[in-house]
């Protein structure tokens, strides 16, 4: 693995401790207090582990830095490079653990012990669109079928081989599922078997498609190695997992990282990419000057700006608002536009009335979590979204967390519940497409054509990490 990325993990809440009666054998979580870091080997990939700008992040960042912090200690990351890479770190004893999208492999010669699952996914056979779509594993058979070697999708096909004889595959050694699908894209496989959650997260790739998925689903699993010297740490670990469960908080990361992936099509994520492409340079410094000078993400604002006008600067909606960020008169107004068609006056305003929102968002909503209630606002007006956590609250769901209050926004559009509301009848559909939409294309730009550097930037980030703020 050669080099080790140290990221410094919150201050802890609480220190683990474990009743026995007698001595218990030495094993790696004493190893892990007494250095008072635990190592955690992850893949470099959008699904589980990345280093931008804004440091590191990823649900299984977020969720060993949970776990450093309830054993009490600092978390120090390794970056793997492919599946393979991980095991090894596991192997070499580099690694206590390895938190890395990894399903569990059951076959006689394994010799890892994982824990209890944290996320369900699916296999999905990936293709290129305009080839022919394959319907079973029967039509893999005498094609280029390409696989991530060490990988439950490699296990699968071991699986399938029992009926199909002649099926045969190829699998990746040295590359992750970037690389896996740009061979599809660029002629060079003709389908691969990946993971449903790493699939969507590819957004790079809007030209393929799911052919269909394999009828068992996958559980994600941490993993160490032999069992022995183990199992402590491995106890640890299931507990930390249990409790993050039912606390919800598990909840709550599964649907900021992969919750809203499955709101967007295709086609739509299709033509944006396009536009990326063909429209996007004309505004790209703009953007970034009013999202440097205003406080924002320029991803952000040029997100917010594509939904709200596909980058139109004289769209004109039947209500009446116009411009790039498609303002109305009072806001416009409010955030001193006078012209709602001028490009950069239309940025600028838009900037300033969603970071005012942001400001209006209550403070019992995590950091985490108050930029999506202000993206709601800016579609449906702040009031809507109070009560739509009004609803929340009535219902029993956490008006706080927007995976429970995102559901209940279809409700202001039914007379039994927005009879009850404050502020009466909203289009809360819209909202929650609105809110989806950007967030998946605030992911594309932040990790539009930085993939396939993805794992170089975390091996040089190594020495900044405890310098850079983690992401909220």
């Amino acid at each position: 693995m050669g080099v080790l990325c140290a990221v410094l993990a919150a201050c802890p809440s609480e220190t683990y401790q474990q009743s026995h009666s007698g001595p218990l054998p030495r094993d790696s979580l004493d190893e892990v207090l007494a250095r008072g870091k635990l190592r955690v080997v992850s893949r470099v990939n959008p699904a589980t582990f990345v280093v931008d700008k804004h440091g590191p992040s990823g649900i299984e960042f977020e969720l060993a830095r949970a776990f450093a912090a309830q054993i009490g200690v600092e978390l120090e990351m390794i970056p793997a490079a492919n599946i393979a890479g991980a095991y090894a770190a596991l192997d070499s004893g580099a690694a206590d653990m390895a938190a890395s999208g990894l399903s569990a492999r059951l076959s006689a010669s394994s010799s890892y012990w994982y824990s209890s699952p944290y996320l369900q996914v699916r296999q999905q056979i990936v293709y290129r669109s305009g080839t022919p779509r394959p319907v079973s594993i029967a039509d893999l058979v005498g094609t280029r079928v390409m696989v991530l070697a060490q990988s439950s999708s490699a296990d699968a096909l071991v699986e399938a081989q029992r009926a199909h004889p002649d099926l045969g595959w190829m699998e990746a050694t040295r590359i992750e599922t970037f690389e896996l699908l740009r061979k599809i894209m660029d002629g060079e496989i003709d389908y691969a078997i990946v993971k449903s959650n790493e699939f969507q997260m590819h957004e790079a790739f809007p030209g393929l498609e799911i052919a269909f998925e394999l009828e068992e689903r996958e559980q994600l699993s941490w993993a160490t190695a032999e069992r022995g010297r183990n199992a402590r740490l491995h106890a640890a670990m299931q507990n930390f997992l249990a409790r993050y469960e039912e606390s919800g908080e598990l909840d709550l990361l599964r649907e900021r990282f992969f919750g809203y992936l499955p709101e967007i099509n295709r086609k739509a994520l299709t033509a944006f990419a396009e536009r990326v492409e063909t429209q996007l340079p004309r505004f790209e410094k703009m953007l970034r000057e009013i999202g440097a000078e205003e406080g924002i993400d320029w991803r952000l604002l040029a997100a917010i700006s594509y939904q709200e006008s596909h980058w139109n600067p004289r769209a004109v909606s039947y209500t009446g608002v116009k411009g790039m960020m498609m303002l109305t008169q009072a806001t416009a107004r409010e955030v001193g536009v006078t012209d709602r068609t001028n490009i950069e006056q239309s940025l600028r305003g838009g900037a300033r009335y969603f970071l005012k929102l942001l400001e209006q968002v209550s403070e019992d909503i995590a950091p985490s979590e108050r930029e999506l209630f202000a993206l709601a606002a800016y579609n449906m007006g702040p009031a809507h979204v109070e009560d739509a956590r009004r609803i929340a609250g009535m219902r029993g769901a956490d008006p706080d967390k927007w995976a429970d209050v995102e559901q209940q926004l279809p409700l202001l559009t039914k007379r039994a519940w927005h009879s009850r509301t404050r502020h009466g009848y909203a289009r809360g559909y819209e909202t929650m497409s609105f809110v989806s939409r950007i967030r998946q294309y605030h992911r594309f730009l932040e990790h539009h054509d930085e993939e396939s550097n993805m794992y170089q930037v975390a091996q040089n980030a190594r020495g900044s990490f405890a310098l850079l703020p983690t992401r909220s």
